[in-house]
């Protein structure tokens, strides 16, 4: 992946915790853990090019795509906005 590919699912996976803790609760500690881990293992890798990614298991993952999905359908905006929007500004 490059930078912009890992920033885009860094914020997918922002934008998804947010959904769950502001409107549905659809993914249990665990599986936040589990995409925190994620999460910032990119963040990792945007700073060490060599480390490993550590991504969910394909069940999370098929949860994550539900939920990006309920995200356009209910337009949903998350009070803390995207860690990465003024940079993709620039």
């Amino acid at each position: 992946m490059n930078n912009n590919q890992i920033k885009e699912r860094i914020s997918q996976l922002y934008t998804a915790l947010q959904f769950c803790s502001e409107k549905i609760k659809i993914f249990t500690p665990g599986e936040r853990i589990c995409i925190n881990q994620e999460r910032f293992q990119w963040m990792h890798i945007l700073e060490n090019a060599e480390a490993e990614p550590r991504p969910v298991s394909q069940d999370l993952e098929r949860k994550i795509k539900e939920v990006t999905k309920l995200i356009v359908k209910y337009d949903f905006k998350p009070y803390y906005e995207d860690p990465f929007i003024e940079e993709n500004k620039l």
